[in-house]
């Protein structure tokens, strides 16, 4: 009897699930461009045959595979039988299988973009060329991979994103059906695509963003919430909040005649908010005299009170009203602020070139569900200066040729515009800079347009900026902090070891926060947090005076 060691077993699971990734690519063909009916087999040409077997040939000569004829067969059939077609989308199909991902496409390719299904795909389309066509900080979403045995939807949606991203790049067309495919293999995953009738229908741009980023955990970015009142401090007045993309409001007010800046709804989304009903701790004092003082008194020890001070009788939780400032972090985390981790690492995430995307809600919904387009429109830069959005208290990136503190500056990288009253319906369109130089050439996808993949160059920029003010709904800003400034002499360089700052964000820093921020409600004064001292970084300081109690 023979018998059947660990590694055959291993080498007959890994050839099941090799020819169940093939069979998961002759699900889509097998279902052809119908939803509902499977086209009925016609007799084959001796051409048709001879090229399903050419195809045959040449997946097991150069994929060492051999599956059934059927798979080549609607492979040929869904490229009308042209052979060449086929074999790109044969070794699309492998790549994706085995988690490769092109790199976006080189200037001057022809890009063809993808095709609309049912008139109701754009927010897909749009999406996912303005996260991928020239941007590779997503990457790692998609190839990160799972390694378990059986086939998950999760793992299933991750492989045709690969396939859709690849072909994208590559400049291969989008067909419908593929999109029709797409969108199965979303809904599989526990995206929800289809109005109450069951058909297909227009989703959120923004909500499919979120649902992607928390299927395939992308680190969160961590801002650092201060809370100045007049009330006793409290641990939660300093503490840290995770997310994946800023949500800034858009002033409705139908007086604003000139455009919005970008950076002043930053700048107030940031600074200039103010929270109301927020519970803290307040003192009530009795006083040796008729003289009542202007704020609350901490007294240690009322053995050594002076005459006509403040004693405090008693404590009681009330309402106030609270100046909340915000500042990023500015590095990817893998934990977010219940102290949970997530499965990805921060580490694929490159902290140099942070993506911060930012939603423009252009909504105003009433009780119903129903929506308006708010009109007023917002000047879009091509960059921001961010330092002063950043937190002063966390270590500053150092140059290592100048040894000058870099500045860090956000450019705009590519952004998703929807036309129409409510996110549901309209249209979207998507933007992607080409290089990152200047503002020199756009390339925009509008999968209705007969040519879906246009480039936009020379004064015709303006264009851009011009639909980015009235219809701008996600923006990719990356966030740079590449150096100009011109080298100093006998400053001392980082050792290598100090270059090295891959990793900014642990748990550790979390708990180092918490920790402070509980050590500062003993004390009712502004308290700085002194940051872990990094490699190659110096140490900044901020300072915020409090708010009186409203």
């Amino acid at each position: 009897m023979s018998t059947v060691t660990a590694d055959d077993e291993l080498k007959k699971k890994k050839k099941h699930k090799k020819r169940s990734r093939w069979h998961f690519f002759h699900r889509h063909h097998k279902r052809n461009t119908s939803d509902t009916q499977i086209p009925q087999p016609k007799e084959l040409t001796d051409e048709q045959a001879h090229k399903i077997t050419t195809l045959a040939d040449y997946a097991e000569r150069n994929f060492s595979v051999t599956i059934e004829s059927c798979l080549f067969q609607s492979l040929l059939e869904s490229n009308d039988w042209n052979l060449k077609k086929s074999i790109v989308d044969l070794e699309d199909y492998e790549d994706a299988a085995h988690g490769i991902l092109h790199a976006p496409p080189a200037r001057g390719t022809t890009l063809l973009g993808s095709e609309n299904h049912k008139g109701t795909s754009c927010y897909i389309d749009a999406l996912l060329f303005a996260m991928y066509i020239n941007l590779t900080t997503f990457d790692p979403l998609l190839t990160t991979l799972d390694c378990s045995i059986e086939e998950t939807p999760r793992q299933s949606l991750q492989t045709l994103l690969r396939l859709f991203v690849n072909k994208l790049r590559r400049g291969n067309l989008i067909q419908a059906d593929f999109v029709a495919w797409l969108r199965k293999v979303l809904e599989e995953a526990s995206w929800h695509g289809r109005d109450q009738w069951g058909n297909w229908s227009q989703e959120d741009a923004s909500e499919l963003f979120m649902f992607l980023t928390e299927l395939f955990d992308l680190p969160y970015l961590p801002f650092q919430i201060r809370l100045f009142h007049g009330a006793n401090r409290d641990s939660d007045d300093d503490r840290v909040m995770t997310d994946r993309a800023l949500s800034l409001s858009i002033p409705s007010d139908t007086d604003i005649k000139e455009p919005l800046r970008l950076e002043d709804i930053l700048l107030d989304y940031f600074y200039n908010s103010m929270v109301t009903g927020v519970k803290r701790q307040v003192d009530y004092h009795a006083f040796s005299s008729s003289s009542t003082p202007s704020s609350p008194i901490s007294i240690k020890s009322s053995n050594s009170i002076p005459k006509k001070m403040a004693v405090i009788e008693h404590q009681e939780e009330v309402a106030v009203t609270a100046w909340q400032v915000l500042e990023l972090l500015p590095f990817y985390t893998a934990v977010n602020e219940q102290g949970e981790a997530i499965g990805q690492s921060e580490g694929s995430f490159p902290d140099s070139h942070m993506i911060l995307p930012i939603v423009l809600k252009r909504y105003n919904y009433d009780h119903n569900g129903g929506s308006v387009k708010i009109k007023t429109q917002v000047d879009i830069p091509s960059y921001i200066h961010f330092n002063r959005f950043v937190n002063q208290n966390a270590d500053l990136l150092v140059c290592p040729t100048c040894g000058h503190t870099l500045e860090g500056v956000m450019h705009l990288r590519s952004a998703v515009c929807h036309k129409g009253e409510s996110p549901h319906s309209g249209h979207y369109i998507a933007f992607s800079r080409v290089n990152t130089e200047d503002d020199a050439s756009w390339l925009k996808l509008d999968d209705m347009d007969q040519q879906r993949v246009q480039l936009i160059e020379g004064k015709k920029v303006e264009t851009v900026f011009s639909e980015l003010a009235k219809d701008a709904y996600i923006l990719f800003y990356e966030l740079d902090k590449s150096c100009n400034h011109e080298p100093i002499i006998n400053n001392p360089m980082p050792s290598e070891s100090e270059k090295d700052s891959s990793t900014l964000f642990t748990t550790e820093i979390l708990t180092s926060i918490d920790k402070e921020s509980k050590d500062s409600s003993a004390s009712s004064s502004r308290h700085h947090h002194h940051w872990r001292k990094r490699p190659g970084y110096t140490h900044g300081h901020s300072h915020h005076s409090s708010c009186s109690v409203m």
